[in-house]
């Protein structure tokens, strides 16, 4: 499964098709009743929901949901801690967001995704069992968040990439109309000649 959503991930360069193939995956190949990524605001304080699963998560995404990142929730917590952030018997968690559309959750984590020791956002997960992650899920799961995290910074800094080239491309343009503007036939006799004379 893991392997699965580390492929899909590396499949795109655009960040919203990657989190949009990405989140549902999570989900139905690891069996969890929720899935959800989001990401730090430019501001660095809200973590934005970009993408989630089921009738909850449309409805999350609808409503442009996010978290204060110092505010009292998982998600903010494991972005802010830059750790995993677990709730094994989730009516028990105090630094939890109780969400009512998802009210069939009893154990929730929270990971951050990290590049190098900067945090692009967080995965949380949930699930209709308690008890439900292990140490050996946790760190599957780490490991996965880190493939998600990896390719989106791939696909942020191919966007960027792409918008340089295009403002490159752009200026490079205006220089040459400038400087063919400076010349009129009236002024010179231009001259183009093409292979041995």
């Amino acid at each position: 499964a893991t392997n699965e959503v580390g492929r899909v991930a590396a499949s795109s360069l655009d960040p919203d098709q990657l989190l949009a193939k990405v989140v549902p995956l999570i989900s139905e190949q690891f069996g969890y009743y929720f899935a959800a990524i989001y990401l730090v605001d430019p501001s660095g304080k809200w973590a934005e929901l970009k993408e989630a699963t089921g009738e909850a998560g449309r409805v999350l995404k609808q409503n442009h949901h996010r978290l204060e990142i110092v505010g009292k929730n998982m998600v903010g917590t494991a972005i802010r801690e830059q750790s995993p952030r677990i709730a094994q018997i989730a009516s028990e968690e105090k630094q939890r967001f109780e969400n009512p559309l998802l009210p069939y959750t009893r154990s929730e984590v929270a990971l951050p995704l990290m590049v190098g020791d900067r945090v692009l956002g967080a995965l949380n997960v949930q699930s209709t069992r308690e008890s439900d992650f292990g140490p050996q899920v946790i760190e599957t799961m780490q490991n996965m968040a880190g493939q998600v995290a990896i390719a989106l910074e791939n696909a942020r800094l191919f966007q960027e990439a792409q918008q340089n080239i295009k403002e490159m491309r752009a200026v490079q343009q205006q220089y040459l109309l400038q400087g063919w503007r400076g010349l009129s036939e009236e002024s010179q006799k231009l001259e183009y000649s093409v292979g041995d004379e």
